[in-house]
């Protein structure tokens, strides 16, 4: 199986294990906020702690610069991820590949 993104979800297989609500990554079907989004950066739930943001093609640490990951690597990984932005596809990986 792999990861693919397709119509605001994003499945594991057949398994829907994300959906995107507006600025907010929800856990399978539900309206439970795994993260938000704002700017390029990844906050935790509903709040404003920020777990990862991107920059110059790099999943990054908090406000930090130390690199977790590259997100051409990330895309290699989700199918049709060309559909999703960055930060997005930042937050998927961070919470649910990692």
């Amino acid at each position: 199986m792999g990861y693919a993104f397709k119509n605001d979800k994003f499945l594991d297989g057949s398994k829907t294990v994300a959906t995107i609500k507006r600025d907010k990554i929800c856990e399978g079907y539900t309206s439970r906020a795994v993260c938000n989004i704002r700017d390029d950066k990844v906050r935790e739930k509903t709040g404003s702690t920020t777990v990862c943001n991107v920059r110059n093609g790099d999943i990054r640490k908090t406000n930090g610069s130390s690199r977790m990951e590259y997100i051409k690597n990330v895309r290699k990984q989700v199918k049709n991820s060309d559909a999703v932005s960055d930060a997005y596809l930042a937050g998927f990986w961070y919470y649910f590949i990692k």
